[in-house]
């Protein structure tokens, strides 16, 4: 098992990019919740796995970000053969922020492909999204937007998503889209404009060999997000991790 002792440079739950839709959450420490954004990953550890995450941002503010999530994923194995390449997974994360409430239910399957020294993934991902927003609690400057004149209470967004993940001994990467559709989150139009983003990943990461004890791993997570018909600037995070004797972690994220 190996300790891992990380510095966040950047940390935030869930970023607007713009007014007009939201994103998917953003993670400091995405290596450790790529089921997240990647249907593909999932049963690539070839055993049962679970994560648990609570966060809770500048506890001092009044309505700052919230997350509490869980996800469970694993490979059928080896029980039956017609099933030895698929692997399912379940996550569920909830998320608060300011006047907002998001609940995300997602389950995940995946085929895995096995080469001569690493293994190919596709998946696909089935999420249902219930999202809540009280605009009237909001005091806007200029009084009368009909933006902020009603609420958005407890809308089903269902949504699809998928993704390519290869991975092998020392090295993985991916790409993938885990909201394919652009829901909007007013279905009466009440407050206009406000949807879904589809976001674009692509991730990887390798281990360097330094010595018999000391490894490197540096590794990249990048987005592109699309709103109807705007592109968004591509953004992205970068960690570099030092490992040492296989026991203990300390990196950084940026």
């Amino acid at each position: 098992y190996i300790v891992a002792i990380c510095c966040a440079a950047v940390a935030s739950t869930m970023w607007p990019i713009v007014v007009q839709a939201q994103s998917d959450q953003h993670y400091t420490m995405f290596m450790y919740n790529k089921l997240q954004y990647n249907p593909g990953y999932t049963g690539s550890r070839e055993a049962l796995s679970i994560n648990a995450l609570y966060r809770k941002q500048w506890t001092a503010i009044p309505g700052s970000p919230k997350t509490v999530g869980f996800s469970c994923d694993a490979p059928l194995g080896s029980y039956m053969r017609f099933w030895r390449p698929a692997a399912f997974g379940i996550s569920l994360v909830s998320e608060s922020t300011g006047i907002e409430q998001n609940n995300i239910a997602r389950a995940y399957y995946a085929y895995r492909i096995q080469l001569n020294h690493s293994v190919v993934s596709f998946g696909l991902s089935a999420t249902a999204n219930w999202y809540s927003a009280s605009y009237t609690k909001l005091s806007p400057r200029q009084g009368g937007d009909p933006n902020f004149s009603s609420n958005i209470d407890g809308v089903l967004l269902p949504n699809f998503g998928t993704g390519v993940y290869w991975s092998g001994d020392n090295f993985y990467c991916g790409l993938s889209v885990p909201n394919m559709l652009q829901n909007y989150y007013d279905k009466n139009q009440k407050v206009k404009n406000a949807r879904q983003i589809r976001t674009f990943y692509l991730n990887g990461g390798y281990v360097i060999g330094v010595n018999d004890a000391i490894k490197l791993q540096p590794q990249l997570l990048t987005r592109l997000a699309i709103v109807g018909e705007r592109r968004l600037p591509v953004n992205a995070d970068v960690n570099l991790s030092m490992i040492a004797y296989d026991r203990l972690l300390l990196g950084m994220t940026v």
